[in-house]
């Protein structure tokens, strides 16, 4: 039964580590509904993001691109966001599925346009004349889902957690409800809050994108012809809502310290303390963890209702539910650190990923390294695009590992890249390379890391100047320049200048 010009469902939380999930040996943290829906996918055990941040990885998704070939490096928002509202092409997702003859939805977080009447741009907007005017202001441009093809709901700039928009708003108040929490979480870091949601789950961000989510399929299901969803929620990204009933899961919880917890940073770059939290006990941070947690099974819930829909309107076989994250999250790993970005440790960098395929479900883990930027590739091949042009790209599509046959997979990468160019007001450049169980990162004007993760899993010891891996260095680091000259990475000249490679 062939999955091509079958229904595919995007679901994208933000965020998300993966040790939140029983598939990727998570203990703790209660998602039933996606451990049911990984029992009918495919489990990438290796998949990565292409950046750690929230506009660059989207970014990526959208175009098939690292965020160095689209101009997207940091937060669109960010001074060192060369672009910021994704340029229409003929090219982008949204448009290759439109000639495809699919109907193609978004809604949730889009974080790649902020519009000029988005609460950051008016932000940027107010500090004075002596500011020069980026020129999507002046010209009054903007990328919004509508303005790329989807039929969407559009939620300009980061969002904070989608509380604030009138559409979000205005449902409330046609439903007559109200957003409430309380006991407030905050100071142990920059940015970082939580609270008890104490109001009807109906009230949630969450259950109002769900809703959204199936106002759109409800509506598609009845053309002839397939459609496309991306369903994007903020969480588990900061803040932490998490509703009574969720958080009561882990309130009374001892939770342990994660394994890299204790971590005194010896021999590690300097720029990780750009990130760290105000304190070092583990006691500050467990209170957060618990609402993260929390947030997230919360988020658990509203899938199993999207879930629910699929069958109960006879699509679920007729459908491809991929299921990933934009990148993960740090919640005091390593002696303290918070957030994302200036670090690329797994956390951070990997990210889940599971596809359950139209027709027959299966499940088995699939241990090739992917990237975000292959989700673009993958999806357009599904929707009947031709293999060649859909990897006319920086990915590659891993849908011939979605078929179980014995279709050669020779070629497939052999290493997967996560690149970093700092966050907020630094500008930092980092790439990391995967490749069998080692990890080698590049921390350009700053101490490189190199890990094995066969051994050291948790990314304690940087053996960096460990003389028995010296070979494994060079090596590493030549085929990150491959790999720089193959995806024409701009970074290539510095990094072989500053590593002394030929």
């Amino acid at each position: 039964m062939s999955m091509e010009n079958r229904n595919i469902l995007l679901i994208l939380t933000d965020q998300q580590r993966v040790d939140t999930l029983k598939a990727y040996g998570g203990k703790v943290c209660q998602t039933p509904n996606l451990d049911q829906l990984s029992e009918d996918s495919i489990v990438f055990t290796n998949a990565y993001t292409s950046c750690p941040i929230c506009t660059p990885a989207r970014s990526s998704l959208q175009t098939g691109y690292y965020p160095f070939n689209v101009g997207m490096q940091a937060n669109s928002y960010g001074s060192h966001c060369l672009i910021r509202e994704l340029p229409d092409h003929p090219d982008l997702l949204s448009r290759q599925l439109q000639k495809q003859n699919y109907s193609v939805g978004y809604t949730g977080k889009w974080h790649l346009g902020q519009g000029n009447d988005s609460a950051e741009t008016q932000h940027y907007l107010s500090q004075g004349e002596h500011v020069i005017q980026f020129p999507e202001f002046k010209y009054d441009m903007r990328s919004l889902p509508s303005d790329v093809g989807y039929e969407a709901d559009d939620f300009p700039g980061h969002g904070i957690g989608g509380y604030h928009y009138k559409q979000f708003k205005d449902y409330l108040e046609e439903n007559n409800l109200s957003f409430e929490t309380k006991n407030k979480l905050s100071g142990n870091f920059d940015v970082h809050t939580a609270a008890e949601v104490v109001s009807p789950i109906e009230s949630t961000v969450e259950y109002y994108l769900t809703e959204r989510a199936i106002h759109y399929m409800e509506r598609f299901r009845k053309r002839s012809k397939p459609f496309f969803f991306a369903l994007n929620y903020w969480g588990p990204h900061e803040p932490y809502m998490a509703p009574t009933k969720h958080l009561d899961l882990y309130r009374d919880m001892e939770l342990e310290p994660w394994p890299n917890f204790y971590d005194e940073g010896h021999k590690k770059p300097s720029i990780h303390k750009a990130k760290s939290a105000k304190s070092k006990e583990w006691e500050a941070f467990a209170p957060y963890v618990k609402h993260y947690y929390g947030f997230m099974s919360s988020i658990d819930e509203q899938i199993g209702r999207i879930i629910a829909y699929l069958k109960e309107h006879d699509l679920y076989d007729n459908t491809t539910i991929i299921f990933s994250a934009d990148h993960g999250e740090s919640l005091g790993i390593h002696g303290g650190l918070s957030d994302k970005a200036f670090f690329m440790y797994e956390e951070t960098c990997r990210i889940p990923l599971f596809v359950k395929p139209a027709g027959n479900s299966v499940h088995r883990e699939e241990n090739h390294f992917v990237g975000t930027c292959d989700l673009y590739a993958t999806i357009l091949e599904l929707a009947g695009v031709e293999r060649e042009k859909a990897e006319n790209r920086d990915g590659r599509s891993f849908a011939p590992m979605l078929r179980n046959t014995d279709e050669p997979l020779a070629s497939w990468p052999d290493c997967v890249v996560t690149e970093c160019s700092g966050l907020e007001s630094v500008m930092y450049t980092q790439r990391m390379i995967r490749y069998e169980k080692m990890k080698y990162v590049f921390n350009c004007g700053d101490l490189d890391e190199l890990y094995d993760l066969s051994k050291d899993p948790y990314e304690l010891e940087n053996l960096i100047d460990h003389a028995d891996y010296a070979e494994k260095l060079r090596f590493l680091r030549l085929r990150l320049a491959d790999w720089m000259v193959q995806h024409r990475d701009g970074a290539l000249k510095i990094f072989k200048r500053m590593r002394d490679l030929p």
